[in-house]
């Protein structure tokens, strides 16, 4: 039913291990910095760079080959961005991390609602461009993706999910599934590109107006619902303090003036199971910034024992992998509830949490 290679004590143990590392705070591109606490960015225009000359242009259809500029999109449909006249040798400057000096930083092209001055170029504060970057593309050049380290610290592996491919020739077309944040930096909503990794290119500054409707489309998927609702202040806490943030997906969200995160009841699950399990979907991964601390916690379960003891478990992240290797392992022992509904989960005196379920 789940793995058994590490107790619940290593487990919890490595997940404070993890949250400790993720209040040291690293430079990063998953969230804007303060302006107290600027990310050092190296000039594109530095004369051992290339000087390159380019006339970039996107278009925007559907998958069907329609096109969508001016049309109106729902979360979840499917656009494609098709850009020309881009460099392969542009953007070699920005940030020094994560991708090296020297090599193209790419662009990035999104789905968003931006406000009227958004443009790097113009030096517009990065908060307007705030966007969660497991939603976006980034756009690169061959080579790009190879030169992002790997070790000390693994920054390749999350990149590696928002990597589409530029051509030689200075063309891409970028899949984008639409599915901008909750709260969007304005109301101008399209689809933009700008130059990645903290460069500046006021030429790939680029804006096509797609109109956004909240209302559910046909390829929308459900909201997720708040049925089974975990305290989580200290990731809150320390996602903030490492300039990183709290993400929910697939049946998950988050509460963040309460700072709860919350899941979706499977009952499609249970019935097909039948096993007595309280099953919930959802995933919630916090991060520092560059994605260089992951911590993944995924479909939570509530196991009945004969003797009536409830048992928390989830699938949870294989050391710092976020997403990409989980193992369902035992969380907690579930005390009764209080007169609130609420319960506390840990181990013997040691309590880890309180959650309320949503019978």
């Amino acid at each position: 039913m789940f793995s058994r290679s590490r107790s619940p004590l290593v487990l919890i143990a490595s997940s404070t291990a993890l949250t400790a590392a993720l209040a040291v705070g690293v430079p990063a591109l998953t969230a804007p910095a303060p302006a107290t606490a600027a990310t050092p960015s190296i000039p594109d225009n530095l004369p051992i760079f290339p000087q390159v000359q380019e006339n970039p242009s996107i278009t925007v259809t559907f998958e069907d080959g329609t096109p969508a500029e001016g049309a109106t999109v729902h979360r979840g449909d499917v656009l494609l961005v098709h850009g020309s006249g881009f460099s392969p040798q542009a953007n070699k400057g920005g940030f020094p991390l994560p991708v090296p000096p020297g090599t193209s930083n790419g662009v990035f092209v999104l789905y968003s609602g931006f406000p009227d001055q958004w443009k790097p170029s113009e030096n517009a504060d990065s908060s307007t461009r705030k966007h969660p970057h497991d939603r976006m593309a980034w756009v690169m050049p061959k080579g790009t993706l190879d030169a992002v380290p790997q070790q000390p610290i693994d920054m390749h592996r999350s990149i590696a999910r928002q990597a589409q491919p530029m051509n030689d020739d200075g063309t891409f077309t970028a899949r984008l599934v639409v599915d901008p944040p909750e709260q969007t930096p304005g109301t101008n909503f399209g689809v933009y590109t700008y130059a990645g990794g903290g460069s500046v290119n006021p030429a790939e500054e680029l804006y096509v107006p797609i109109n956004y409707s909240p209302e559910p489309g046909p390829n929308t998927p459900p909201a997720p619902t708040e049925d089974l609702v975990v305290k989580a202040n200290e990731l809150f806490t320390a996602t903030k303090l490492a300039q990183g943030g709290v993400n929910p997906k697939d049946g998950a969200a988050k509460q963040d003036d309460a700072q709860t995160v919350s899941f979706s009841r499977d009952r499609a699950a249970e019935e097909a199971a039948n096993d007595g399990i309280r099953r919930y979907k959802g995933s919630v991964t916090g991060s520092a910034r560059f994605n260089v601390v992951e911590l993944t916690v995924a479909n939570p379960w509530i196991i009945t024992l004969p003797n009536g003891t409830e048992i928390l478990t989830a699938e949870t992240s294989d050391g710092n992998v976020g997403p990409d290797s989980l193992t369902r392992r035992p969380i907690g022992i579930l005390s009764p509830a209080n007169e609130n509904g609420a319960k506390t989960y840990g181990i013997g005196p040691l309590q880890y949490g309180e959650l309320t379920e949503q019978q």
